[in-house]
């Protein structure tokens, strides 16, 4: 079956002005197969955010995407659950997002709306943790009990210890447990499986994650002189996240985490109207 496929382009300059910022899209790019393989159809839409008070701030991302019309009144709103990466802001920043293909006939999007959130995270706003020895602290929430999200450092000793005492309460007993502290446990117990599977590699650091896991923006590593040690790769199963790296983790290394917090984000809602399609 021969595949065609149109792929269009169109520069525009649709803009919006909220909190001192600009939004605009910048660019769609339209492709359609004519075949069966109606999974390569796709609309990605480029935003560009800009303007003097982004650069206040590091890093931008897409929190929603609201609403996206044709002037077909077709919904394009993906149905695909999708989380956003933080872009870095330089003088401005570009977002992208995909939508459903507009209808055939569609000159325009009617509308596109939507929520970005701008970060500065400083050790000053509580964004930027650093945590020492880390290695000594397993199976106990690394974040603070006012956080919408946990974190657990977890290795093989502390998941065998943690399933066998799990094991030996009594149903009766764990009733009995502060709500999160029950919730932490059967959590970690519900990954056993997949850490087994997932964290056999001594140059592995793994950790369990649940909550609000979208405030999570990073987590890294400094070495005893400050410097970030780059890593190998990420993997991830469920609430169960590994990173891997060229040697052993060392003592000394600190565990750094970036996260949300209130008075390091400022949400910028945006809405886009009549952008002319390619």
């Amino acid at each position: 079956m021969k595949i065609n496929y149109l792929l269009i382009t169109s520069f525009l300059l649709m803009s919006i002005f909220s909190f001192a910022q600009k939004v605009s899209v910048s660019k769609i790019t339209e492709r359609r197969s004519t075949g069966k393989d109606i999974f390569d159809n796709k609309c990605e839409v480029e935003l560009k955010v800009w303007g003097d008070d982004l650069r206040k701030y590091q890093f931008v991302k897409i929190s929603k995407i609201l609403k996206v019309t044709d002037d077909q009144e077709l919904d394009l709103l993906s149905e695909e659950d999708k989380d956003y990466d933080y872009e870095k802001i330089d003088k401005d920043a570009i977002l992208k997002f995909e939508t459903k293909i507009p209808a055939r006939k569609a000159s325009v999007l009617r509308e596109i709306s939507g929520e970005l959130i701008l970060f500065n995270p400083t050790t000053a706003n509580g964004s930027i943790i650093k945590i020492a020895n880390y290695q000594s602290k397993t199976n106990v929430n690394l974040l603070p009990a006012s956080s919408d999200l946990q974190l657990v450092y977890l290795t093989k000793e502390s998941m065998e210890k943690l399933s066998a005492e799990q094991n030996a309460k009594k149903e009766e007993e764990l009733k009995k447990l502060p709500e999160a502290t029950r919730k932490l446990a059967e959590g970690l117990i519900s990954i056993f499986d997949s850490f087994s599977f997932m964290g056999n590699s001594p140059n592995e650091v793994s950790f369990y994650v649940s909550g609000d896991q979208s405030k999570l923006a990073d987590l890294y590593f400094e070495d005893a002189k400050g410097k970030k040690i780059e890593r190998n790769g990420r993997s991830r199963m469920n609430n169960l996240i590994s990173y891997s790296f060229e040697e052993k983790p060392k003592p000394d290394w600190k565990l750094v985490l970036v996260v949300e917090t209130p008075k390091s984000v400022k949400k910028l809602p945006f809405k886009l109207e009549n952008i002319d399609l390619p």
